[in-house]
């Protein structure tokens, strides 16, 4: 399982501005975290929609993390972009499956799931910061 390039840019983000703490303005955001301009406000329109930044207009606008750092985890922001974590179809979509309930690979993949999703909920921007 992959995430997605855009999942990535919207950590490496969210990991700017929880350890700015302050107004950054799109441009600088763009800059810092080494992601397309472009890209950068679309990611910014989803964090600020989820409620994890705060958008300001004007000349001396910018994004804030809206949320304490160590409120906010991994898996959130991965799935802000990306939707629910699944290592699979079925488990994604279980009504797709002919198998489901008595497939023993379901079973062991779902298990890795839970410890993955486990970890990445357990790390929060906070952590990351510190470490």
């Amino acid at each position: 399982m992959t995430i997605t390039r855009e999942a990535d840019y919207a950590l490496r983000i969210t990991a700017l501005l929880s350890k700015a703490g302050k107004l950054v303005d799109a441009k600088e955001i763009a800059e810092q975290s080494l992601v397309p301009y472009r890209f950068t406000l679309k990611i910014l329109r989803k964090l600020v929609q989820a409620g994890v930044a705060k958008s300001y207009r004007g000349v001396n606008g910018g994004y804030i993390i809206d949320r304490l750092p160590e409120e906010v985890t991994l898996k959130e922001i991965i799935e802000i972009i990306d939707g629910p974590i699944a290592v699979n179809r079925c488990i994604a979509e279980p009504e797709i499956c002919k198998n489901a309930g008595f497939c023993q690979i379901q079973k062991q993949l779902l298990k890795a799931q839970e410890a993955f999703s486990d970890e990445l909920s357990s790390k929060s921007f906070k952590e990351i910061l510190e470490a």
